[in-house]
């Protein structure tokens, strides 16, 4: 069983801007094409993440829209932010099915059954239409989502 990481985004409020902005900031990591995310800490956790596959969610406007899968963790140290743990990140964005997520700091780990289902790979060119909450409650009840 996977165990992924969550995190928010700030300052981009739609998966068609993150994604957008993710290609802009793609570099070459050991031969591999990858993003990053910066934190502050290195989860304790980093070894069992990549041993398992475990991915990152994003959270965009107080929900999570997609995810990364994770394939390294290196820590930079620089003059003006310190010491950094770098997520490294597939490039490849994963559209989830839309989940609220309050508002927190930093990042946290995300049990698999508390993770969104996948909705498919992300291509650009607007996010797929949500669900209205109503009915994707229903359809989670009856099994369907």
């Amino acid at each position: 069983m996977s165990l992924h990481m969550i995190k928010l985004v700030v300052g981009i409020d739609n998966l068609d801007d993150f994604y957008e902005w993710q290609r802009a900031h793609i570099f070459d990591y050991d031969g591999v094409p990858a993003n990053i995310v910066r934190t502050r800490f290195k989860p304790k956790a980093a070894d069992e993440i990549l041993q398992s596959g475990g991915s990152i969610y994003r959270v965009m406007k107080r929900r999570i829209l997609c995810r990364q899968k994770i394939i390294g963790f290196e820590q930079a140290e620089s003059a003006d932010r310190g010491t950094q743990c770098l997520i490294m990140c597939d490039t490849e964005i994963i559209q989830t099915y839309s989940k609220p997520k309050r508002p927190f700091q930093g990042w946290r780990y995300l049990k698999p059954e508390d993770a969104p289902k996948d909705r498919g790979i992300y291509q650009g060119g607007g996010q797929l239409e949500d669900i209205p909450p109503d009915l994707e409650k229903e359809l989670m009840e009856s099994g369907l989502l």
